[in-house]
């Protein structure tokens, strides 16, 4: 599914689109180890026709399914891109594709949408991260340790 724009309708009026795209459709070959496009994208958007583009402004969200990048713990986080606008450009050499009477906003709104990625979520601002490994399986819990890790090679006769 694409989010496509009849251009004739544009002709004599504003456009909005209220919608959703799944995530997956959206990014299809996105991949990213602690990220995760698994739900589907919210837009509300207002499409204008200028003289060489299209103005679209209007609101994108989402929620994204995340592994904290410091405890690996899995969470959901909202993203949203509450003012977004673009100037798509109908003619030159970053113009939009436009096939018979319909433009695809699809590849503007998924720039958008990874340019807000966070690049290390966090499932909070406290995470400390991962607890740290038990002490190595040598040296018996409870019990002090005063010797050091090379006092075998001080043993050695030479």
């Amino acid at each position: 599914m694409s989010l496509k724009v009849n251009m004739r309708l544009l002709e004599t009026e504003s456009v909005c689109l209220d919608a959703d795209i799944p995530g997956l459709e959206l990014a299809p070959d996105f991949q990213d180890e602690l990220i995760r496009l698994v739900h589907p994208v919210e837009y509300e958007l207002t499409v204008d026709k200028q003289a060489d583009g299209l103005l679209v402004v209007g609101r994108l969200s989402t929620r994204l399914e995340c592994d904290c990048a410091r405890c690996l713990k899995t969470f959901l986080l909202l993203l949203e891109v509450p003012e977004f606008s673009a100037l798509v450009p109908l003619t030159g050499e970053d113009a939009i594709v436009v096939e018979g009477d319909f433009v695809d906003l699809t590849p503007v709104i998924r720039e958008d949408i990874l340019i807000a990625l966070p690049t290390s979520p966090l499932c909070s601002r406290e995470c400390r991260g991962l607890k740290p490994k038990a002490e190595s399986n040598d040296v018996h819990v409870g019990e002090s340790s005063t010797t050091s890790v090379w006092s075998a090679l001080n043993n050695l006769k030479l």
